[in-house]
C-alpha cells in the first residue's frame, strides 16, 4: 500500500482554494459574439461560424494556436436538423443538404454552400 503524500495534497488543495475565486470572475460572454442567443442549439451554431469569422487573416494562417472548431460546435447541438445543417455547411456539401428533412432549412443549407 502507498503512502500518502500528505504536504502535497496540501497544496494541491490551498493552490485550488486560492485559484478558483479568481476564475469565477471571467466573463466569457465579452467576447462571444454568439452570448446574446437563449437556446442552446442557436448559441452553438452561431458559434460554429461566427467565431471563426472574428479572426482576423493573420491569426487564420496560424492554424495551430487558432484553430478551426467549427465541427466541435456543430457536434454539441441536439437538435438534429440543426446538427445536420451544421455540418453540411461547415463541410461545404451539397449531399448533406440533401439529408435534411425541412424543407425551409435545405434550402437555406444549399443557399449557404458555394
Amino acid at each position: 500500500m502507498k503512502k500518502l503524500n500528505v504536504p502535497g495534497l496540501l497544496g494541491l488543495i490551498m493552490g485550488l482554494v486560492l485559484m478558483v475565486p479568481a476564475l469565477s470572475q471571467a466573463e466569457p460572454s465579452k467576447g462571444d459574439p454568439c452570448a446574446h442567443h437563449k437556446g442552446l442549439d442557436q448559441m452553438n451554431l452561431c458559434r460554429a461560424f461566427e467565431i471563426d469569422k472574428a479572426k482576423t487573416a493573420e491569426q487564420k494562417k496560424d492554424r495551430y494556436q487558432n484553430k478551426n472548431h467549427t465541427m466541435y460546435y456543430c457536434s454539441l447541438i441536439k437538435d438534429r436538423e440543426l446538427q445536420k445543417f451544421c455540418f453540411a455547411v461547415a463541410s461545404q456539401t451539397k449531399s448533406g443538404c440533401a439529408n435534411i428533412v425541412d424543407a425551409k432549412l435545405e434550402k437555406e443549407c444549399n443557399a449557404k454552400i458555394k
